[in-house]
C-alpha cells in the first residue's frame, strides 16, 4: 500500500504542471483577440463613414491630417449628468507620409445637461496639425478650452480652399444611434491604454515606440485598417 501512495504523488504533480501552462497561454491569446476585435470595430466604423456620402470625411482633408483616432461604441449614460467612456485606436502620420501602427487610447469624460437614457456613439477625431498630436502624446489630454474639438466637414466633394483646417486643433465626427442627437466632445479626456497595447503587441511598450518603430511586429488586422485609411485619403476606397 505504501508503494502505491508513493507512485501516485509524482504523477499527480506532473499533471498539475502540464495542465496549468496551456491555461496561461490561452489567456494571452484571448487578450490579444479582444484587442484585435477593437481594431476590427474601428475599421468597420471608418468604412461605414466613408461609404456614406453624407458622413464621408473629405479625402484631401485626410491626406493633410497628422493623426486620427477612431472610437467604436463609446457609451454615454445618465440622468441630468452623462458619463462617457470608450476605447479606440490612434494612428499618426509618419515622416514618409505613411500611417503608423495603432496605439490604443481611451476617451472618458462627462457633460452636463438634460440627458435621459443612454446612447452609444462612434467617434472619429482628425488631427490636422502636429502640435495637437504632440500634446496628446505628452500627457492625459482634455478637449476643450484652448484646444477645442469642432465639427469637421463632410461630403465627397473637395473641402473649401478658403478654409485653413491645418490650424484647427481637432476635427470631430460622430455617429449616434441612441436616444440623443449629436455628441458633446469638449470636456472629454484622452489617455493611452497601456494594458491593451501590451495585449496586442505582446510586450510592455510605449505609444511613442508604437508610432515610431518601423520594425515593430503587428497582427495582420493592423494592415487591413491601414489600407482602408490609405485608400480613404487617396479617394480610392470602395467597400464593395
Amino acid at each position: 500500500m505504501n508503494f502505491k501512495s508513493m507512485t501516485v504523488l509524482p504523477v499527480t504533480a506532473v499533471l498539475v504542471v502540464t495542465t496549468s501552462m496551456p491555461t496561461m497561454a490561452a489567456t494571452d491569446v484571448q487578450k490579444q483577440a479582444n484587442a484585435e476585435k477593437i481594431i476590427h470595430s474601428a475599421q468597420n466604423v471608418l468604412e461605414e463613414i466613408l461609404s456614406d456620402p453624407k458622413t464621408q470625411i473629405p479625402s484631401d482633408l485626410l491626406e493633410q491630417s497628422q493623426g486620427i483616432a477612431i472610437f467604436p461604441g463609446v457609451i454615454q449614460a445618465g440622468f441630468f449628468f452623462g458619463g462617457r467612456r470608450g476605447t479606440g485606436v490612434m494612428m499618426l502620420r509618419q515622416e514618409d507620409g505613411t500611417w503608423s501602427n495603432p496605439a490604443f487610447i481611451n476617451i472618458t469624460g462627462g457633460s452636463f445637461g438634460l440627458q435621459i437614457g443612454a446612447k452609444s456613439s462612434d467617434i472619429v477625431l482628425v488631427f490636422p496639425n502636429r502640435d495637437t498630436v504632440n500634446e496628446v502624446m505628452s500627457s492625459s489630454f482634455e478637449i476643450g478650452g484652448s484646444v477645442t474639438g469642432t465639427a469637421g466637414p463632410v461630403g465627397s466633394t473637395a473641402i473649401d480652399p478658403t478654409e485653413d483646417y491645418s490650424k484647427s486643433p481637432i476635427l470631430t465626427y460622430a455617429r449616434s444611434s441612441g436616444l440623443f442627437g449629436g455628441v458633446s466632445i469638449d470636456g472629454s479626456k484622452l489617455g493611452f491604454n497601456q494594458g491593451k497595447n501590451r495585449d496586442l503587441y505582446g510586450l510592455s511598450i510605449t505609444p511613442r515606440r508604437i508610432f515610431r518603430d518601423p520594425d515593430l511586429e503587428a497582427p495582420v488586422v493592423v494592415d487591413s485598417l491601414r489600407q482602408v485609411l490609405e485608400e480613404s485619403e487617396t479617394g480610392t476606397f470602395s467597400r464593395f
